[in-house]
């Protein structure tokens, strides 16, 4: 280990300087005056970075004590520190006698059973994430064949569409599009942008009897892939809703492309009882 001496860069020292990798590559950087007890924090935030873009994917085994100390170098009480802090902060887990390995992100466990109090926000949090919404656009459109029948207006109809990501902590994990009439759409627009649909349908006193879903697999385009900050073919689940009065007219009609790695749906189906 080196440090400049004075103010001629052509003096060498060989001491108090510390290396330690920079947070956009494995190349390294030079550190001035580092307090030798917070050298841990510095391992820890490459490891981390690392982590964060997938140079060590979930799943993967760290590198050994002896690895990252020869690496590092610093002592293993260093290492372990900086191991014990990207633990606490649920990035990875040891193994009795196996290692230290990236841990799995939790999937979101999207239950749909009706309950318009159990919105995609309250399963995020359950798995442990923060959810936040972010508004794309609020717009109006014609309905196409499609759009018209299944709202059962006219083709042209004027309505309105409204599309918004869902996050995951700072991940976006879901994309969603809504497609309301006008009136509808002038009740729901204040809180659109910051409450998610459910609930917000059942503050408003919104009629909803029934809930249809449609599932399928599909890839996302170029435009779609930009929200997510995922490559063009990324596989993905959609899911298209069609929301009914008890009396079967469409109240609104939407389509949610979840991310097929991050998310399990499960549907509640309640059996009838046959009549005797």
């Amino acid at each position: 280990m080196h440090k400049w001496c004075g103010d001629s860069p052509g003096r060498l020292a060989t001491r108090d300087l510390t290396v330690v990798p920079t947070l956009r590559s494995d190349s390294f950087i030079t550190m001035r005056n580092t307090r030798r007890s917070f050298l841990y924090h510095d391992v820890a935030t490459a490891l981390r970075a690392r982590i964060a873009r997938g140079t060590y994917p979930a799943g993967e085994r760290l590198p050994s004590l002896s690895e990252l100390m020869d690496e590092f170098e610093v002592s293993a009480i260093t290492i372990r520190r900086a191991l014990t802090e990207l633990t606490y902060e649920g990035l990875i887990r040891g193994h009795q006698g196996l290692g230290v390995f990236v841990k799995e992100k939790p999937r979101i466990h999207r239950v749909l059973a009706g309950d318009p109090d159990r919105s995609i926000g309250d399963e995020i949090a359950r798995a442990g994430f923060t959810p936040r919404l972010e508004e794309i656009g609020f717009s109006e459109i014609t309905a196409d064949d499609d759009v018209a029948a299944r709202l059962r207006v006219p083709r042209g109809a004027k309505l309105f569409m409204h599309q918004k990501l869902t996050f995951a902590n700072d991940e976006p994990v879901a994309l969603h599009s809504w497609r309301f009439r006008p009136r509808l759409a002038k009740q729901l627009r204040e809180d659109l942008s910051t409450q998610f649909i459910f609930p917000l349908l059942k503050k408003r006193k919104i009629e909803v009897d029934n809930l249809r879903c449609e599932f399928s697999s599909t890839v996302l385009g170029e435009e779609q892939s930009s929200f997510f900050g995922l490559p063009a073919g990324s596989p993905m689940m959609r899911v298209d809703y069609t929301m009914t009065t008890k009396a079967g007219a469409p109240v609104i009609i939407g389509v949610t492309l979840a991310r097929a790695d991050r998310f399990t749906f499960e549907v509640n189906l309640p059996q009838r009882r046959g009549r005797r």
